[in-house]
Formats: C-alpha cells, structure tokens, sequence
C-alpha cells in the first residue's frame, strides 16, 4: 500500500466503543489489506472508558503511512448518532464499516469490493458473506453456504431477511450515505435500516465468498440481547421504519411483524411450558419402565380373551 494521499477514493470508518479486548485484531485486519492504492482510516469511537483509543492511537503512530483521524471522542453520543457524525466526516468516493469488535477474514476483502463496485454502477452498496463466531458457543460458522460469485437483491429481500449485511460487510457509494434521509438518525437504527434506505433506490451486491467476521459476544450491544428481546426489539422498530420509507415497503414490513409476532407468541408458550416439561423430560426413564406392565393391565381390562391370547403368543408380555 502507499503512503496516504490528500484524496483517497476509499475510507474505512472504524466505529468503537469499549472495545480494548478486540480492536486488536480488528485494526489489524484493516491495516493488512492488499489494495494498490491508499485509504484513510477514520476512527469514530464513542466516548469510551477503557484503553480502545489509547491502542489505536498507538497503532496510528507505529504507521505514518496511514492517514489516521480521530474524531472527537469526548463524548458518548450513542450509537445512531456516532454513525451520524461518522459517515458526515467521509469524503472519499467509496466507505468501508468496521466495528471495533469485528474483523476482517481476507486481506483482498477491500480490492474485491471497490472492484465491484467499479464494475457495478447499479449498485451503490457491497457486502459480503461472513463468518459468525459465536463465543458463548465456541463456534464459528458462515452466515450463508460458501462459494464464489454474487447475487443482486433490493430492500425487499433485506426486509425479508433472505439477504444478510452487517456493517462490517459493506461498502458504500459515500454518495448514498450522504442521501440517507435525515430521519434515519431519530430514530435507534442499525445496518439494517440504513441498508434499506440505501437498497431503495439501487441495487445492493451480495459477494458469497466469507471475508468478514462478525463477533457474537456478552458485550455487545445485539449479541448480549436474548432471543425474545430481539424479536421485540425488532417488532418494535418497524412502525418506525415503515413511515421512514415512507410506507413503499408497508406489505413487507406487515408480513415480519405478523411472522415476529408469531415467533414471539411460541417462545412465550415454550417458557411457560418450561417448568411442567422438565420434570416430566427427567422422568421420562421410570415412566419407560412403567409402560409394559401398565399396558398389559389395561390391555386386559379391555381386550377380549381371544385377543389376549394372540397378543401373549405374538410375544406381548408384562407382570401379573
């Protein structure tokens, strides 16, 4: 990579929030990029507490090549905000997401996606497949089938959840981060309602190889959340973004919210059966034991005499 330019064509916005104990790897993964050309990187971390700024401060002076930026980070503005003010300060023609506790799997993760978008002008936005590593599970896994190749989708399929994009997978036309409507950042939004947004007006490219990895961990501000809090946290920022979108995507959003209500109706009916099934799961070995015998007495309480006798010689048998 060479030295940094006065106008890269890429910046790569690392957003962080106490995030010491992988920014490490995330920062990384960044610098190790093979791209012939250079790109910024500006750092947007959200007022924290522990030593994030600090390590990448660090990072920043042991390579001068790179053109480091640190906004302001004597604040915490939340998370909205932070990408608010994050994506304002951009001014190369593409932007890259990292969040602090993620990272990158390939080092041509950058060049693959700048080329097509290069090639794609119908497409304002690329993303990639990734790897979920799940830490409370020890599992890491991609979030769809490996291969080569791309697809196209819109925000439909985004809506749907046929598609998959976190931040940390996509590059934007900062142009289309610039049109995202000003409403985007009233309300709490993630990746996906600002890929909905971006999907409205042009085509998103879904590259299949896995070049990020996406970290599920207790402190995280989605993995930590438990799968009900998800399903209403989703259900209940969909009003929101229906009227943000100004309602063009109002049959989808009814169709999540029937099928959020739904999940959220069986995982309620599972928690309550809880405390009834468990004792009956651990006593499922003695009531086993209990079943021949107790059906040889029904059985004779109920069935003729012939019958009997053609069970017993089938080889139907208990206790007296």
């Amino acid at each position: 990579m060479t030295g940094a330019s006065l106008c890269a064509r890429l910046t790569v916005l690392l957003i962080t929030y106490n995030q010491a104990e992988y920014v490490c790897k995330s920062v990384e993964s960044i610098l190790r990029q093979r791209l012939d050309e250079a790109f910024d990187i500006v750092v947007a971390d959200d007022g924290s507490t522990d030593d994030t700024v600090a390590i990448l401060q660090r990072y920043a002076g042991e390579n001068p090549h790179v053109r480091f930026t640190f906004l302001d980070y004597s604040t915490h503005l939340g998370i909205t905000r932070n990408y608010q003010r994050a994506f304002a300060a951009c001014r190369s023609e593409y932007v890259a997401v990292m969040e602090g506790d993620d990272a990158w799997a390939s080092p041509y993760k950058l060049a693959k996606q700048r080329d097509f978008l290069d090639a794609h002008w119908e497409c304002d936005l690329c993303a990639v497949n990734y790897f979920v590593l799940d830490e409370f599970a020890c599992r890491i896994t991609p979030r769809v089938p490996a291969s080569s190749g791309y697809a196209l989708y819109g925000a439909r399929e985004l809506i749907a959840g046929t598609a998959a994009a976190n931040f940390s997978t996509c590059m934007y036309r900062r142009a289309a981060l610039a049109n995202l409507p000003s409403g985007v950042f009233e309300l709490h939004s993630y990746d996906w309602i600002v890929n909905i947004c971006v999907g409205r007006s042009s085509l998103i490219g879904f590259l299949y190889e896995p070049l990020s990895v996406y970290r599920m961990h207790g402190g995280g501000a989605w993995s930590r959340l438990s799968d009900m809090e998800k399903l209403k946290s989703q259900l209940a920022l969909i009003p929101g973004y229906d009227a943000l979108t100004d309602g063009v995507f109002h049959a989808e959003f009814l169709a999540l919210a029937k099928r959020l209500q739904e999940a959220i109706a069986h995982s309620q009916i599972a928690q309550l059966a809880a405390p009834v099934a468990e004792p009956l799961i651990g006593s499922l070995p003695w009531l086993m034991d209990l079943i021949p015998p107790l059906a040889v007495t029904v059985a004779r309480l109920v069935l003729p005499p012939a019958a009997l006798r053609y069970l017993v010689g089938r080889g139907f048998r208990g206790g007296a």
